[in-house]
């Protein structure tokens, strides 16, 4: 290598390093070893039979729509997620991404007609079985994220 070849790699090693930008070996993240609430796929489609529908409304402050979660399969990630958009009902059929803290605490990710959604709190009024969850919706036909609040007895 000559000196100018060895004298980039330098100013490279040192740039990277000054920035932070180095890439270092992690470990993947540990799920969380107790299921507090929504750790689970089936804390939201159910266990042993399919669960009942999530439903409410989603708005951008102006109008607001119903919103519905049909889990479609007990132990299985694949809903329905259905959003009601002036006079067309609309949906999609698809499985939604769970996620899990440490603490064990869930959030999923989920594909909706013309957009996803993803929550940003749960609610589990008994065990870890999710009966209200919250969050947001992008979705073609509006600029701002729609907010929804879902719930199930």
């Amino acid at each position: 290598m000559n000196r100018f070849a060895k004298a980039s790699v330098t100013a490279l090693v040192s740039l990277a390093v000054s920035t932070g930008t180095i890439a270092t070996a992690t470990s993947p993240a540990v799920a969380a070893s107790v299921d507090v609430c929504g750790g689970a796929v089936s804390d939201y489609t159910g266990l042993n039979s399919v669960d009942v529908p999530f439903t409410g409304t989603a708005t951008n402050g102006a109008t607001s729509r119903q919103f519905t979660i049909i889990p479609q399969t007990a132990k299985s990630p694949l809903v329905k997620t259905e959003l009601v958009t002036a006079s067309n009902d609309v949906y999609a059929i698809a499985n939604f991404t769970l996620g899990v803290n440490d603490l064990g605490r869930g959030i999923i990710y989920f594909p909706i007609f013309g957009g996803t959604g993803w929550s940003t709190d749960l609610q589990c009024d008994s065990g870890s079985r999710v009966n209200k969850i919250t969050g947001f919706l992008h979705v073609a036909d509006s600029e701002l994220p729609l907010e929804f609040s879902i719930s199930r007895v």
